[in-house]
C-alpha cells in the first residue's frame, strides 16, 4: 500500500513537469492546443513577431509536425532565411507527401527564388491533392514588364585628378616640366535603369534594355569634368542556373560638357551558376570607339572578362580576369599610346556583419604593354604596372536606400615617367534601389 502511493507521488510531478516541458513559456496543455490557432490568428494579422516565438516554440517541441514545419518554413520566409523555410517545407512534404498546404508553399517560395518550372509542378500537386484550385503567385504576382532604378550619389577628395607624376620625378626628364599632382574635391551621381519584357514566365527568352548615365564635377577643376550616357540593349536566355544576354550598346562622352566620344559594341555576357553555387560571369565586348576632339584617334577595342565567386555564409569572394586589346582604326595615324594590350587579375572579399553593415576589400593589378616608346630618352616599349588597394563600409538604412564609405589608393609603375603616379580617393554618399 506504502509502494502504490509513493509511486502515486513520484508520477505527480513527473507529469506536471513534461506539462511544462513542453511550451516552456507556461503554456498548459489545453493551451498547447489552441497555439496552432493562435499562431493562425497572428499571422492573419501580420503580427509576424508574436506568432514566430509561438512557431518556435511549438517547432521546437513538435519538430515531426507537418504543421510546425509549416508554420517554420513561413516564419524563416518572413526573416529573410531561404534555405531554411525550403529545408523546413522539405520536411514537411516528407512527413505527408500529399498535403495541398505544402505542396502549394513549395510553389510560393520557388516562384520568389525563380524556379518557375519546379513551382508549377508543386502548384499542379496542391491541386492534385487538394478540394480546390490553389492560388499560385505566378498568377497574381507576375508582370511581363519589370523595371529597376540604381542610383547614387556621392563627394569625395581626389589626391591626383590628373594622374601626374611628382614634379621632382618630371624634372630629372625635363628641366623645364612645371607640371605636378593636383587634387580636388569632386561630386559625382550615377544612374541605372533597367527594363526586362518576359512574355511569359515559362519561357526562357527574354528582352533586357539598360540605361546608364554618369556625371562628374570638380570643386576647381572644371577641365577634366567628365558625363557620360550609355544604353545596352538585346535579346537574353535564362534558366534556373544560368543567364544568356547579347546587347549591342551605344555610349556618349563628353568632358567639361564638351564632345569626347561616341562608341559602339557588341557585349555578350554568360552567367552560370554551378550546384556548389559557385557563379562563373564571362563577357567578351568588341568596341569601335571614335574620338570627337581630335582627329585619327579612333580605335577598336576586343576584351574578355572571366569571374568566379560565392556566398559562405556572411562571406563573399570573388576572383576575376580580364583582357583587352586596343587597335588603332588607322594603323598610319600618328596618335601615340593607343594601340596596346593588358592582362588584368582582381580578387574581392565581402563580410557581411548583419542585414545594415557590410565590410569590403580588393585588390586589382594591371600589366599594360603599348605599341609605343617610352620617350625621347627612352627607346624601349612602354609598360606599365598598375595596382589598386579599395575598401569600403557600407550601411543600409532601409531595404532599399544606404550609406557608404570607400578608400582606394593607387600606384601606377612605369618607365614612361610622366604616368608614373599615385592616387589617393576618398568617396562617401547615399544609394538607392528600386
Amino acid at each position: 500500500m506504502y509502494s502504490r502511493y509513493i509511486l502515486f507521488l513520484f508520477l505527480i510531478p513527473t507529469l506536471l513537469l513534461s506539462k511544462s516541458y513542453r511550451f516552456s513559456s507556461g503554456t498548459d496543455v489545453a493551451d498547447a492546443d489552441e497555439i496552432p490557432s493562435t499562431i493562425e490568428t497572428l499571422f492573419e494579422k501580420k503580427d509576424y513577431d508574436k506568432a514566430c516565438k509561438l512557431v518556435d516554440e511549438l517547432y521546437k517541441n513538435s519538430p515531426y509536425s507537418v504543421q510546425a514545419n509549416l508554420y517554420y518554413g513561413r516564419c524563416a520566409y518572413y526573416r529573410g532565411d531561404i534555405d531554411t523555410a525550403m529545408a523546413a517545407y522539405d520536411r514537411a512534404e516528407i512527413l505527408d507527401e500529399e498535403d495541398a498546404e505544402v505542396h502549394k508553399h513549395l510553389g510560393d517560395l520557388h516562384a520568389h527564388i525563380g524556379n518557375i518550372e519546379i513551382a508549377n509542378s508543386e502548384y499542379d500537386k496542391a491541386d492534385r491533392f487538394g478540394k480546390d484550385k490553389v492560388e499560385r503567385a505566378l498568377d497574381s504576382a507576375y508582370s511581363s514588364n519589370t523595371f529597376s532604378l540604381l542610383g547614387r550619389f556621392s563627394g569625395g577628395y581626389d589626391s591626383n585628378v590628373n594622374y601626374n607624376a611628382e614634379l621632382s620625378e618630371m624634372q630629372k626628364v625635363d628641366p623645364s616640366a612645371s607640371d605636378k599632382p593636383t587634387s580636388d574635391s569632386f561630386t559625382k551621381e550615377y544612374i541605372r535603369l533597367t527594363h526586362i519584357y518576359d512574355s511569359d514566365a515559362l519561357n526562357s527568352f527574354y528582352y533586357k534594355s539598360r540605361l546608364h548615365g554618369y556625371n562628374k564635377n570638380y570643386s576647381d577643376l572644371s577641365e577634366d569634368d567628365f558625363a557620360q550616357v550609355g544604353i545596352y540593349t538585346g535579346p537574353g536566355w535564362a534558366s534556373k542556373d544560368f543567364d544568356l544576354w547579347v546587347p549591342m550598346s551605344y555610349t556618349y562622352a563628353a568632358t567639361d560638357y564638351e564632345s569626347y566620344t561616341r562608341s559602339y559594341s557588341l557585349n555578350p555576357q554568360l552567367r552560370k551558376r554551378f550546384e556548389n553555387k559557385v557563379l562563373l560571369r564571362v563577357e567578351g565586348e568588341y568596341q569601335h570607339q571614335a574620338y570627337l576632339q581630335w582627329d585619327e584617334g579612333d580605335k577598336d577595342i576586343y576584351s574578355a572578362d572571366l569571374s568566379l565567386s560565392r556566398w559562405f555564409d556572411s562571406n563573399y569572394f570573388r576572383v576575376a580576369y580580364r583582357y583587352l586589346k586596343a587597335k588603332k582604326d588607322n594603323s598610319n595615324s600618328p596618335r601615340v599610346f593607343i594601340d596596346k594590350y593588358f592582362n588584368e587579375a582582381e580578387v574581392n572579399y565581402t563580410y557581411v556583419f548583419s542585414k545594415s553593415i557590410e565590410l569590403g576589400a580588393g585588390y586589382l593589378f594591371n600589366k599594360t604593354l603599348y605599341s609605343d616608346s617610352a620617350g625621347k630618352y627612352d627607346s624601349s616599349k612602354r609598360e606599365d604596372a598598375l595596382q589598386k588597394l579599395s575598401a569600403y563600409i557600407s550601411y543600409n538604412i532601409t531595404k532599399s536606400v544606404g550609406i557608404s564609405l570607400q578608400y582606394e589608393n593607387y600606384v601606377n609603375d612605369t618607365n614612361f615617367t610622366p604616368s608614373n603616379y599615385t592616387k589617393e580617393v576618398v568617396t562617401g554618399g547615399v544609394y538607392f534601389y528600386y
